[in-house]
């Protein structure tokens, strides 16, 4: 029990600091899914336009 407690305590420290490790992963994590929605949206807004536009 004190084992969980410890690598809790853990986490929270990390997360409290600035630019602790699992801030930096999920702000990691972010910007890949913001990369692939705006490369992958692109050519599916272009593919409706001209769908659209042919309509």
């Amino acid at each position: 029990m004190s084992n969980l407690h410890a690598k809790i305590e853990a986490i929270i420290e990390d997360v409290n600091q600035e630019d602790g490790l699992i801030i930096s992963a999920f702000e990691k994590i972010l910007e890949c899914l913001f990369f692939l929605i705006k490369w992958g949206g692109i050519p599916l807004v272009i593919y409706l336009l001209v769908s659209f536009s042919s309509w």
